[in-house]
């Protein structure tokens, strides 16, 4: 099978370096041939992403219990689909689209269509502290602009939203996105424009 070839084509790549500096999909390869770094592969893989798959999966539902056992799901069904994995795909790209996928059969089983019900807000991940000593006033007017912007993004249009937030909360290109959503580039592109105009023109009283 091509995909198994190619998979183990980059398997033989890996073995100069360690494992932490594989790329997502050369640690795909490693835990999926259950090499002897199978364990460790995949621990640096959820490392790396379960930070932003959670918070995706989080603010999509807006429901921190659900989020969890969805979020766990999700790497379940990483973990069980593992070996048809192509390295020929980015793994973020991969991963989000299990997650959409979860995302639509919960709100499916829920008697709700997905993009009705596709209402959070951009990361609070943008909004952390820089670490350096902030006054209450500057603190206050951080919460009071997380807020307003927490309200532009639900007000969004959900594909405007969806696709935002994919960009933002999961770091991935428009390219991605398209593919994930199976959207022309230039449709993703168009949403991700309106998305931004209509933040600025919602958020144009902070400035």
């Amino acid at each position: 099978m091509l995909v198994s070839f190619y998979n183990n084509t980059m398997l033989k790549r890996v073995h100069a370096k360690t494992v932490s500096q594989q790329s997502d999909e050369q640690l795909m390869v490693i835990y999926a041939n259950n090499t002897h770094h199978a364990q460790r592969a995949f621990a640096v893989l959820y490392e790396r992403h379960k930070g932003p798959l959670y918070r995706f999966v989080l603010k999509s539902i807006n429901n921190e219990t659900q989020a969890d056992e969805l979020f766990q799901d999700l790497w379940f069904r990483i973990i069980q689909h593992k070996d048809n994995f192509n390295a020929k795909q980015t793994f973020t790209t991969w991963a989000y689209t299990i997650a959409r996928r979860l995302l639509i059969d919960y709100y499916r089983k829920q008697g709700k269509r997905y993009e009705q019900a596709f209402d959070e807000s951009k990361s609070e991940h943008h909004h952390e502290s820089t670490g350096h000593y902030q006054l209450p006033e500057q603190v206050l007017q951080q919460k009071r602009h997380a807020k307003a912007l927490h309200k532009a993004v639900i007000e969004l249009p959900p594909d405007q939203r969806e696709v935002f937030l994919l960009f933002h909360e999961g770091d991935l290109t428009l390219q991605q996105i398209a593919e994930i959503t199976h959207q022309p580039k230039e449709r993703i592109k168009s949403r991700y424009r309106y998305a931004l105009k209509k933040l600025k023109n919602t958020l144009q009283v902070l400035v």
